[in-house]
């Protein structure tokens, strides 16, 4: 009778989203049965029961066309396919067998089809191999807590914040629309660009995208369905210096769908131009000294500083000291204090989809946890830290869930990893970008140099690094610059930041979609920039057919 009334409180809660849709329901209720299953009956004798067990199902697609010169080289479609996995956790909230405190995840594959017996057979074959992975977990944990006893503080954490029960099911507004057909003409023309530089070796220009829905159920009773998908169109290539050095650069365009590419004439536009930047690179001459001095940051240096300082592991997110191992670098030690310049606060937005006309691919709804994250967040608040982002295991200065659990994009498994939406660094009182410039060139005078640079990519030998002249304000491309590193310390007190802003998307850590809302340029004082060694590499004995 219980089980019964389970079930049909089930069907009221996912009932009325999900009852135009066969498959959803299907899904639902086969993750629903097995999970009631072996939640009250997977145990060994004289061994703990799972306390909290959740199943993730996703269904994708993914395709790629990559041409060279003019020919496709790859044309793929892939069917409908399925992946799952499964998250156990013995013990209770205050005391979990994980160790790590990262999620404990186990792979197993689903069918394409919404097949009620077979994703049943695979979430049991995958939560009996999790129940016994949990147990020697648990076994291990108690010997590690023997050896390396938690402070007070650390034992008070409980590991797992509880989720409420909630029904979120999201669907794709738009449909994700393939047509392998047309990106087939499309990346011929584009790839034949590359037939008028003759001095571009390996060129290769491509399109490639994933389309999912991921279902999960949880003991928690959270059940939710969201989308997650992409289309990334790039070209790459390599020249070689008259002395032999390799430049090899790279273009990305990152949309939610394939439809959302800029027109045909758009991209032969951006593909000549990457094609452009890298021949007046190869032809730049090089850093021949050694420089210390203010130095502009502009367009995708700016935002390489941000991301690197503030989105990486020992950035704005949480993580909780593992059991029996050091914990890494992470700036919750230093909530409350100033971390960047107090003209910067940074915000974390989740559902905001649009800003300043571009479509922002971090918005999301609910997180890989079931948390509905609050709309904006403010994590710096003029220069100070205030908070972290963090999922469901607590950590000593952040002890809630921000639901910033996402998943991760990826068509070989489900999981999820701490991320942001959309990060806004908006600045106070900033300087209009036309003006940047001319406070560089004061900045180099008031230092008595005769030059100072803009550097507008960090990409290794790739970077565009530019000389500018402090009499005239000319610029010099040149190339082989060692920048130094840019840290916190260097963009706690910046000479000068702009008012303009630059919206990007990109995969945060090749994982997950996120958007980045950022000062155009940001001013920066005793930066070093050397003349680098590169390796020089022999040229083939035959001439590039494209050069005969």
């Amino acid at each position: 009778m219980r089980y019964i009334l389970s079930l049909l409180i089930f069907f009221l809660l996912v009932g009325p989203v999900v009852a135009q849709n066969e498959q959803d329901q299907v899904i639902f209720k086969a993750m629903q049965d097995e999970l009631q299953r072996n939640k009250a009956e997977l145990a060994l004798p004289g061994m703990d029961k799972p306390f909290y067990l959740s199943y993730s199902l996703g269904r994708f697609r993914q395709f790629e066309v990559v041409g060279e010169l003019g020919a496709i080289t790859n044309s793929l479609e892939l069917p409908w396919r399925g992946v799952g996995s499964s998250q156990l956790l013995l013990g209770d909230y205050n005391n979990t067998n994980d160790t790590r405190f990262v999620g404990q995840f186990m792979k197993v594959g689903m069918p394409a089809e919404a097949d009620y017996d077979m994703i049943r057979r695979n979430f049991w074959l995958v939560s009996d191999a999790a129940y016994k992975m949990a147990l020697r977990e648990a076994a291990a944990k108690e010997a590690a807590l023997k050896s390396n006893p938690q402070t007070q503080e650390e034992a008070q954490l409980p590991d797992l914040v509880k989720a409420e029960p909630i029904t979120k099911i999201v669907e794709s507004k738009v449909p994700y629309e393939i047509d392998i057909k047309k990106w087939e003409n499309t990346i011929r023309e584009l790839s034949a660009i590359f037939k008028n530089y003759k001095e571009i070796y390996n060129s290769s220009v491509g399109i490639s995208g994933l389309d999912m829905e991921v279902y999960k159920q949880t003991s928690e009773d959270v059940t939710m369905k969201q989308p997650v998908t992409y289309a990334n169109l790039f070209a790459q290539g390599y020249v070689t210096t008259e002395d032999g050095v390799r430049i090899g650069d790279a273009l990305s365009i990152l949309v939610a769908r394939p439809q959302d590419m800029p027109s045909l004439e758009d991209l032969k536009k951006k593909v000549t131009a990457f094609a452009e930047n890298l021949m007046k690179l190869r032809n730049a001459p090089v850093v021949e000294e050694f420089y210390s001095g203010p130095v502009l940051f502009e367009d995708g240096a700016s935002s390489s500083i941000f991301v690197n300082n503030l989105l990486n592991q020992g950035g704005l997110f949480a993580y909780r000291k593992p059991i029996g191992q050091a914990g890494g670098r992470t700036l919750e030690g230093r909530i409350g204090r100033k971390i960047i310049d107090n003209r910067l606060t940074v915000k974390n937005y989740t559902s905001l989809e649009k800003y300043d006309g571009t479509p922002l691919l971090g918005a999301y709804e609910i997180d890989a946890e079931g948390v509905i994250p609050e709309k904006e967040m403010t994590l710096v608040d003029k220069g100070i830290l205030r908070q972290m982002l963090n999922g469901r295991v607590p950590s000593l200065k952040t002890q809630h869930s921000t639901g910033s659990s996402r998943f991760v994009m990826t068509g070989s498994d489900i999981v999820y990893a701490t991320a942001p939406g959309t990060i806004h660094i908006q600045v106070d009182k900033g300087t209009k970008q036309d003006k940047m410039k001319k406070a560089l060139i004061k900045a180099a005078k008031d230092e008595g140099l005769d030059y100072a640079y803009i550097v507008r990519s960090i990409a290794g030998p790739a970077s565009r690094i530019y000389k500018v002249d402090v009499k005239d304000g000319s610029e010099t491309q040149v190339r082989f610059g060692d920048v130094s590193a840019i840290n916190l310390a260097k963009i706690k007190r910046v000479l000068d930041i702009s008012s303009k802003e630059n919206v990007s998307n990109y995969i945060l850590n090749r994982q997950v979609l996120s958007s980045l809302i950022y000062p155009a340029s940001v001013l920066i004082e005793d930066v070093e920039i050397n003349k680098s060694e590169p390796k020089k590499e022999k040229e083939p004995v035959l001439k590039f057919p494209l050069q005969r």
